[in-house]
């Protein structure tokens, strides 16, 4: 009686052992549960399945009720890059797997797994499938539109070894030298190559066109003194008319009815000058006023342009100048004289 108690105490203390043992397991099992339920938001449930390969197109169907904060969690578990080229969607890990679609250059995707050549990314419809690596890059900074043109730099700045603002400087530029543009994005730094080396610049400092930078205008010419007293007028020898003198004021030489005037010439040997016309400015000893060995004189330039010649009673003149007279009479030369 007294062992069939014993065994009957044992088999007790056995049974309420083993129900403790599987309260423990189950309080542990649902505690574990509970616990990832708690850790992982529905996003990270959704985009865990994107390991699954049985599924022949993967969506995002559940975004959950708080987009901003699913896009969060995304941005936190996935890298976002940007793809560098208009690529292929595959449905597969292999080269030669069906294409979902084309996505576009510049397009964001999240990177869900690297492996060698291709890797596994997430559009931004959510769409699931795998593009070349080497199609990927970090920033849009670093997305260039090939292109082949020559710049020229506008004003004092640097070269960079990489589109960033913090890069290395390569070599230091100045107004108006050339480089060749290779790249550009919508991104403050462009690509260009210079001295044979690729290198990127703020484009605010390339220019189509270089700056021209006007000369400088010649110091205006002073007249020498007047001259006390003139020598008689120096006519042209091959001129055997009336010529041109102070007191007679109006001749016709061989050109036309000839006058006379008397003004600082400053202005008009300044404008022959910019013509590129450089001959000495002096007054010749009857007073009359040369440039080089020629008489200057108001012309009418419809006829007779600035810087043309013209016979005149007292020699060669060259046409400097002009005034109010070329409208009535066009053939009339007014010779520029000291007197």
């Amino acid at each position: 009686m007294k062992e069939r108690n014993r065994r009957k105490s044992q088999k007790k203390k056995t049974g309420s052992f083993t129900k403790i043992l599987i309260l423990v397991c189950s309080a542990m099992v649902y505690s574990a549960v509970l616990s990832n339920l708690i850790d992982r938001s529905a996003t990270d449930l959704v985009v865990n399945a994107y390991h699954d390969e049985s599924l022949e197109q993967l969506q995002l169907v559940n975004v959950t009720a708080d987009p901003e904060n699913s896009r969060m969690l995304l941005d936190q578990k996935y890298p976002l890059r940007y793809l560098n080229t208009e690529s292929d969607l595959l449905e597969t890990d292999e080269m030669l797997a069906a294409t979902v679609e084309t996505v576009g250059k510049r397009s964001s995707v999240y990177v869900l797994e690297t492996d060698g050549e291709l890797s596994k990314v997430m559009l931004d419809d959510s769409t699931v499938g795998y593009v070349r690596t080497s199609a990927i890059s970090n920033g849009l900074n670093v997305i260039f539109d090939d292109c082949d043109e020559v710049k020229y730099i506008s004003e004092d700045t640097v070269l960079l070894s990489e589109p960033d603002g913090d890069a290395d400087e390569v070599a230091e530029l100045v107004m108006n030298d050339e480089v060749t543009l290779s790249g550009t994005n919508d991104e403050t730094y462009w690509r260009v190559e210079y001295d044979g080396t690729t290198a990127y610049v703020d484009h605010d400092y390339l220019m189509d066109e270089m700056i021209v930078i006007p000369e400088p205008e010649p110091e205006p010419v002073a007249a020498p003194a007047v001259a006390a007293s003139y020598s008689e007028p120096e006519s042209d020898p091959e001129w055997d008319g009336s010529v041109l003198t102070r007191s007679a004021g109006v001749v016709y030489g061989p050109s036309g009815k000839e006058t006379y005037y008397n003004l600082n010439m400053s202005g008009v040997i300044s404008i022959l000058q910019g013509m590129g016309i450089n001959e000495e400015y002096w007054v010749r000893g009857d007073g009359v006023k040369m440039y080089g060995d020629y008489i200057l004189a108001a012309c009418a330039f419809d006829i007779r342009p600035r810087g043309s010649t013209v016979e005149t009673s007292l020699g060669t003149a060259i046409c400097a100048d002009t005034g109010g007279f070329a409208a009535s009479n066009p053939t009339q030369v007014d010779i520029a004289v000291d007197w």
